[in-house]
């Protein structure tokens, strides 16, 4: 496979994951209450910025960031990342002999 066809198809199936987990839980997160010793429970949460609750409960995406917009950028380039070194393993190139 062509190296500017992985690229593209890796593009299309990172942008595919991200409008999915907008409208279905796919992206792990830990949520815990809103307290000043947070326990933390992991679970798969949503990117839909109309489900976002500020307070109340604290949401870490991966594990990592609390902002939307961290975690949206962070979906793209995993997805993108995993499907290349899937593309990578599972593609050959074609030999001419």
């Amino acid at each position: 496979m062509l190296f500017k066809k992985k690229l593209m198809y890796a593009g299309i199936i990172s942008a595919a994951t991200l409008v999915a987990s907008i409208f279905m839980r796919l992206v792990p997160c830990r949520v815990s209450p809103n307290l000043p010793n947070p326990l933390y429970k992991w679970t798969l949460c949503s990117l839909n910025p109309d489900t976002y609750q500020a307070t109340g409960s604290i949401t870490e995406y991966f594990g990592y960031t609390t902002a939307l917009t961290e975690s949206y950028i962070l979906t793209l380039l995993l997805t993108f990342v995993v499907v290349m070194i899937f593309f990578h393993f599972t593609t050959k190139k074609k030999r001419k002999d």
